[in-house]
């Protein structure tokens, strides 16, 4: 394994025995590798990298972390707020109308607004859930936010329901229809049409959701 540097962009090179042509991959955390045979010189890889350049930094940009910072504006829960940070707060978050201070150091600001909507969707979820349940006399075992990079959420045979603590930046109908969505597997764990009809029967907006994740859903997946 050896890296090198073309044009600012570090690439990792690795020379295989059973490779017969030259591949290149960009991970999930923006890295690049470049898998050669060995017979491949490094002069016709570098031509190879540039020829490849604009398709790879497309490629990262996909990759790239959402990161807070102080005033963006942030959707929590379907409200939109404007991040103002104020170090001499002693709270880590403070809502005022529109306005959402966040103190503390400035290194520390997205993690706080995270941590923040973590707990606001957790609290959420566990008030909305248990009600959509009972219509289908079903019971929640354990609600559960996770950091999952493909799926929204989840549901297993002993009651255990999952969900993408990124819903949190999500509209209210969206959050709304994923929490539907898993607590119909309380009663159908599969997606038949008697599965639908129980989404139906919650009265979410599904069709506007998933047309909104399908325009959003990559974007959101970015937020670190």
């Amino acid at each position: 394994m050896k890296k090198i540097t073309v044009n600012g962009l570090d690439v990792i090179l690795l020379k295989r025995l059973k490779q017969k042509t030259l591949r290149l991959s960009v991970a999930k955390t923006g890295s690049v590798r470049l898998t050669m045979p060995y017979f491949v010189s490094e002069k016709k890889a570098v031509l190879f990298l540039m020829t490849h350049f604009n398709w790879i930094k497309e490629k990262q940009s996909a990759c790239k972390e959402k990161v807070f910072k102080d005033g963006d504006e942030v959707l929590i829960l379907g409200k939109k707020y404007k991040i103002i940070h104020d170090e001499t707060q002693t709270h880590g978050v403070v809502i005022q109308q529109d306005e959402m201070y966040v103190g503390g150091e400035k290194e520390f600001l997205h993690r706080r607004i995270s941590n923040f909507a973590k707990k606001e969707l957790l609290k959420y979820i566990c008030e909305k859930a248990p009600k959509m349940a009972s219509g289908f006399d079903k019971k929640i075992n354990r609600i559960t936010l996770k950091d999952t990079t493909s799926r929204w959420g989840s549901c297993s045979s002993k009651g255990n329901l999952n969900f993408c603590f990124k819903l949190a930046f999500a509209p209210l109908f969206v959050i709304d229809y994923l929490i539907a969505h898993e607590v119909a597997h309380l009663k159908e764990m599969n997606h038949s049409d008697d599965f639908w009809q129980c989404v139906a029967k919650m009265n979410v907006e599904q069709a506007q959701a998933e047309i909104w994740l399908r325009k959003n859903g990559r974007e959101l997946m970015k937020i670190k």
